[in-house]
């Protein structure tokens, strides 16, 4: 699908009480102008290689961020996280210094909301002040693109009170944008781009170069089920952005010879490996997992047009041991947490969503044996680690918008 024709759905389920009260309590004697809801995301397959221009397979979750925005009388952008108990007030027209108006740093969650209304008012759009809450049911730092769904929730937000339209990627690309320059980080596009742009009951299929999408059957008799390990990374600070960067001076190495390669996604498994004693261990061994998962990608395209969930669930597994001993970006926990998923019966395949050294591992499940499966992989996970997880189901919906429910 061209994504120049793609729109995004409009059908959400009602806002919860918890944030119209929250709303009410920040910001007495007004009431919200939009409420806004954004999915977080879950990679199927793909991982860590959208920031090649590659291909992945993704679900929108039930699991996201609410946001309720009005106008704001002075002009500011005043926040209100409601799960974190936070408040901070921002001026729009100092969204460089990255501070808030008493000129202290920006906590990070601020950071999202302020980044998306710094990419925004580089494409020329007005970004009004607003008075806003938002909330969550998606975990935070969990592999779920929680960062996206609050990128995304305040970009439809805005959208819906400025009266302009962008296309989903031009939106998309605002939240890459914030992440990238005013966060610092090396981020891709996948997230963003599922957050808006996914469909109910399917699996999104995304080629991060030129953007077309397809959507992908996901059969009924299975189901994607979250384990989470309850570690936490923050991406600043963490070895997300070496490998990232040994992947591109990879690229151009090999670009310096083979002028036709932009990205890894040109790079064929056989020039790599000639490549290979011109390259750092590091360099080679994170370009091979990019490389090879992005054939395992187009496998599993096939695999879920052909409704093969064994063959699927084997692609997962794959991508889980090039990820982790390839790109180095496991951890014991997700090791201990793939081995509980993978060693009851009923599992297809499991793989971790996400950046990597902490968070959750999916597992894609029979429909009929997810209460044992959980059962058995709680036990399993306590057993090695010591440590509870946390684990539940999701289904597919669709992307980010706005809605009129609660107004």
């Amino acid at each position: 699908m061209n994504p120049d024709t793609l729109t995004m759905p409009t059908t959400f389920t009602t806002p919860p009480q918890a944030l119209l009260d929250a709303f009410a309590e920040a910001f007495p004697d007004r009431m919200p102008d939009v409420i806004a809801r954004a999915p977080g995301r879950i990679n199927l397959l793909g991982g860590h290689v959208d920031i090649q221009d590659r291909l992945v397979i993704n679900i929108a979750i039930d699991r996201g961020i609410w946001v309720a925005a009005a106008h704001s009388p002075n002009g500011h952008l005043r926040l209100r996280a409601i799960d974190l108990d936070e408040s901070v007030t921002i001026r729009l027209d100092d969204l460089d210094s990255r501070t808030d108006i008493e000129g202290r740093e920006l906590p990070r969650w601020a950071r999202y909301p302020a980044g998306v209304a710094w990419a925004l008012a580089r494409l020329g759009v007005t970004v009004s002040g607003i008075d806003a809450a938002f909330l969550g049911s998606v975990t935070m730092r969990a592999g779920l693109s929680s960062s996206a769904a609050v990128e995304m929730a305040f970009a439809v937000a805005w959208q819906a009170l400025g009266g302009w339209t962008l296309p989903c990627a031009e939106l998309a690309q605002a939240g890459r944008e914030a992440e990238r320059s005013y966060m610092g980080l090396g981020t891709g596009i996948q997230d963003q781009f599922t957050v808006l742009c996914a469909e109910r009951d399917r699996g999104f299929y995304l080629d991060c170069r030129s953007l077309e999408t397809e959507t992908l059957p996901l059969p009924a008799d299975a189901r994607v089920v979250v384990c989470d390990t309850l570690t936490r990374r923050e991406l600043v600070g963490s070895s997300y952005n070496s490998r990232s960067a040994d992947c591109k001076a990879a690229v151009s190495i090999i670009a310096a010879e083979e002028p036709s390669v932009r990205m890894l996604r040109d790079v064929p498994l056989d020039l790599l490996q000639a490549f290979e004693p011109r390259l750092t261990a590091d360099q080679f061994r994170r370009s091979r997992h990019v490389v090879t998962e992005i054939a395992r990608v187009a496998e599993g395209r096939e695999r879920l047009l052909a409704g093969d969930l064994a063959a699927f669930g084997a692609l997962m597994n794959r991508s889980y041991f090039s990820a982790r001993n390839d790109y180095g970006s496991s951890s014991p926990a997700l090791d201990a947490m793939w081995f509980a998923a993978t060693s009851h019966p009923a599992c297809y395949g499991a793989r971790y969503s996400g950046g990597g050294e902490a968070g959750a591992i999916v597992a894609l499940v029979e429909a009929d044996a997810v209460e044992s499966f959980i059962q058995q992989a709680s036990e399993s996970y306590l057993a090695q680690t010591g440590n509870e997880g946390n684990f539940f189901t999701v289904r597919p919906v669709e992307g980010a918008g706005v809605t009129s429910e609660g107004l």
